[in-house]
């Protein structure tokens, strides 16, 4: 297993709860209708917005693309196996130009406060 990229990024959840109720189409930018979960209160669970929004810089770091070469947020999709643990779709242009570098693999861990969010990915040939 050959290592391509290690990515990190922390994001406080103030951050991410205000560009939600701030920024038109913020949610549709960044996240897809999978990621997006409401508390049983019909709530934004913030921190695993912020923790998802984390593990999507994360991953741009670990393949060194940033915004550039087609690479969107929405194409990135984190989401969880039943037993909790998070996982990474990619999708689109993200998909085709992490396959151009040859990605088979995205390790991926989320971690989080009330008031900051971390996630940090490997991502392996």
């Amino acid at each position: 297993m050959e290592i391509i990229g290690i990515g990190i990024d922390i994001v406080e959840v103030s951050r991410i709860k205000n560009a939600v109720t701030t920024k038109k189409n913020f949610l549709d930018r960044i996240y897809s209708n999978k990621e997006i979960k409401l508390s049983d209160r019909g709530k934004f669970r913030f921190e695993e917005l912020a923790g998802r929004f984390a593990v999507k810089e994360a991953i741009l770091k670990a393949i060194k693309t940033g915004w550039r070469r087609g690479v969107k947020f929405n194409e990135i999709i984190v989401l969880n196996e039943s037993s909790g643990a998070p996982y990474v779709n990619l999708i689109g242009k993200t998909r085709k130009f992490a396959e151009s570098l040859g990605v088979k693999n995205i390790h991926v861990s989320i971690s989080h406060t009330k008031e900051l969010a971390i996630g940090m990915v490997i991502v392996t040939k």
